[in-house]
């Protein structure tokens, strides 16, 4: 919904959020997530809905994105070869370019990744 009803100034949000998400670094040298970079990922996702014009779409996305951060941070070290960047930066064109099919299927590609990296059967 938003990449139907988006204007440039959401346009110019995604790209900004985009932007800080790819120019922070994932992991800090003692191999742990660096929290900036879980904040500006969380700031990317959230801007990608922000003119949903669904509340309860954006409730329940804020909520399940704090619920599951420490899962996102197991799965991190189970896909070290992860290009974060590129999977990332798909999906801001996708969403930039208003290709709303592209950027589902890419969304879900990116997710399952996580999921799967969870339920491996050499899973932690």
């Amino acid at each position: 919904m938003s990449i139907e009803r988006g204007d440039v100034e959401w346009e110019a949000r995604v790209r900004a959020a985009h932007h800080r998400l790819a120019r922070t670094q994932v992991y800090l040298a003692d191999g742990s997530v660096n929290a900036a970079w879980s904040a500006a990922h969380g700031a990317f996702r959230r801007a990608l809905l922000d003119v949903c014009g669904n509340s309860v779409l954006l409730d329940s996305f804020d909520r399940m994105w704090t619920a599951s951060q420490l899962a996102r941070r197991w799965s991190g070290h189970r896909t070290l070869d992860r290009d974060y960047v590129d999977d990332h930066r798909r999906l801001e064109e996708a969403a930039l370019a208003r290709d709303a099919d592209t950027a589902a299927e890419l969304l879900a590609d990116h997710v399952s990744i996580t999921a799967d990296a969870l339920t491996r059967p050499d899973a932690r």
